[in-house]
């Protein structure tokens, strides 16, 4: 099941984004560095500093920056309807405090780690 949901499912399903960024393509690498920090903007950045070429994917937009976009649709599609369907990961849905973005930090459940475990052959801690 967890392959068809990776291969096969189509995450942007459930939203009206016209954009065609097919983020399955990076989900093991997302899995992995938010495994790290439990970060949505890091994970972000650490995507953008990968894999630069996925902004190319975003036509321009009047509102919205595409770096902007790219951090909407990895906390909806990823962390929202893949990692939260799966009960790998909370986020809470507040985004402001007081009228400050606020940064959006998830929830690992345990059943993330019990399924998935990352490590460097060769690393030490």
């Amino acid at each position: 099941m967890l392959e068809a949901a990776v291969t096969g499912y189509n995450w942007a399903y459930l939203d009206r984004w016209g954009y065609d960024v097919n983020l399955r393509t990076f989900w093991l690498f997302m899995l992995w560095r938010l495994q790290n920090h439990s970060s949505v903007d890091q994970l972000t950045d650490d995507l953008l500093t990968a894999f630069p070429d996925v902004l190319s994917a975003f036509p321009p937009d009047d509102y919205a920056l595409p770096e902007t976009l790219l951090e909407s649709m990895i906390e909806s599609r990823f962390i929202d309807r893949f990692l939260g369907f799966w009960g790998f990961a909370i986020i809470d849905p507040k985004r402001f405090h007081d009228g400050t973005k606020i940064g959006r930090k998830v929830e690992i459940q345990p059943l993330l780690r019990d399924t998935f475990e990352f490590s460097i052959e060769g690393a030490t801690r």
